[in-house]
């Protein structure tokens, strides 16, 4: 909390609910790596405009903080294909999505790509990793994103897929579900309006079916064993 303080005073209050909501479910101990993969399509041009996926990535941002020390999330855009756009970090998130996205043309919606792109970039044998999975839409290959899901499903990969925008969201609630995976690893939710949902009912959202993935991966040898 000091180095909150210190170097990002307006995360400060989203981090302290996000403290507060991970001790309610006893994940106050918990280490992961955290992840931020956002759709970068055309459609999604009014929700980077308005500010909407920076705050989603602020509030990604506080949620890192508890799980790991480094004070920064690795960012994923993805479009037509998909690149590890870099780091947002603590010492200077605002703005950093525009940033990011700097020289990037919207394009499609490539899951799959995104979802490699996770899958190379963590070791296997690391922390758990939680992907925040922003989106508005259905994805160009359904197929190739259904196979990335079943391989991180044996891996130490957790996703939560997050609907914005109007849709359509049926894809993703048929992931959620998806047969032939050894641990559930993907939970989809879609609020009415992101931003109208105050901090801390947005941090149960993101940790809805987190505890209960960590208990099954570990059961399964796929993370490191109980704290």
């Amino acid at each position: 909390m000091a180095k909150i303080e210190a170097g990002a005073p307006g995360l400060l209050s989203l981090v302290k609910d996000a403290r507060s909501r991970l001790a309610k479910q006893a994940l106050d101990s918990e280490q992961a790596k955290v992840a931020l993969c956002v759709d970068h399509s055309g459609s999604m041009r009014a929700l980077y405009t308005k500010g909407v996926v920076q705050r989603l990535a602020e509030r990604a941002l506080a949620l890192a903080t508890q799980f790991d020390d480094d004070g920064a999330i690795d960012v994923f855009i993805f479009d037509t294909g998909a690149v590890h756009a870099g780091e947002l970090r603590i010492a200077d998130y605002t703005g950093g999505v525009d940033r990011l996205r700097a020289g990037r043309r919207m394009g499609r919606t490539d899951y799959a790509a995104a979802m490699r792109l996770v899958r190379e970039h963590f070791p296997s044998d690391g922390l758990p990793v939680y992907v925040l999975f922003v989106t508005d839409g259905a994805p160009d290959s359904r197929t190739a994103a259904k196979e990335e899901l079943v391989i991180a499903s044996q891996r130490n990969i957790f996703y939560k897929f997050l609907g914005v925008g109007e849709g359509p969201f049926d894809f993703l609630r048929r992931l959620d579900d998806l047969r032939g995976r050894p641990v559930d690893n993907a939970h989809f939710v879609e609020p009415d309006d992101v931003e109208a949902i105050g901090d801390e009912e947005f941090f149960d959202l993101l940790l809805e079916e987190y505890p209960q993935w960590l208990d099954d991966a570990r059961a399964a040898g796929l993370i490191r064993g109980a704290l």
